[in-house]
């Protein structure tokens, strides 16, 4: 097994986890979207654990695009430039969307307001999770 087979694995990998972590964020949503007469701190812990997991599939997704553009001689180590190059490649349909998934991304370490936590919770439920899952889609059907 030679570097670039070691390479390529690490790329299925970094996918793999990514996915896993697209699943469980979906699970999340699915059991939030399913509950009944929720009371203030259930919802808080739900909202919580969606901002989370999104930023964390958030992170593994630009990094995995970072491995991918990489492997193909591209050496981009940020998250504005891998969505950009996604974008010019057609991995991304809309970069609009992905420059708000980094935004909503960065603002969540200096969200101190409730409704700016719960709009973009309701993003992250209502099109970044559409929007990661396309890409990862996207990335297994065409690159891994």
């Amino acid at each position: 097994m030679g570097i670039l087979d070691k390479y390529d694995e690490s790329i299925r990998l970094s996918y793999n986890y990514a996915y896993r972590m697209l699943i469980h964020l979906k699970n999340i949503k699915d059991k939030y979207e399913n509950l009944k007469n929720l009371d203030d701190i259930t919802k808080e812990v739900y909202r919580d654990s969606i901002i989370k997991k999104y930023e964390t599939l958030e992170n593994l997704i630009w990094k995995l695009l970072s491995k991918i553009f990489k492997d193909s001689g591209l050496d981009i180590n940020n998250p504005r430039g891998c969505y950009k190059q996604a974008f010019k490649e057609g991995l991304i349909d809309d970069i609009d969307v992905w420059n708000n998934i980094l935004l909503s991304r960065n603002a969540t370490a200096h969200i101190y307001s409730e409704s700016d936590y719960e709009e973009i919770k309701e993003n992250i439920l209502k099109k970044y999770i559409y929007a990661m899952e396309k890409l990862l889609q996207k990335l297994a059907s065409e690159v891994i």
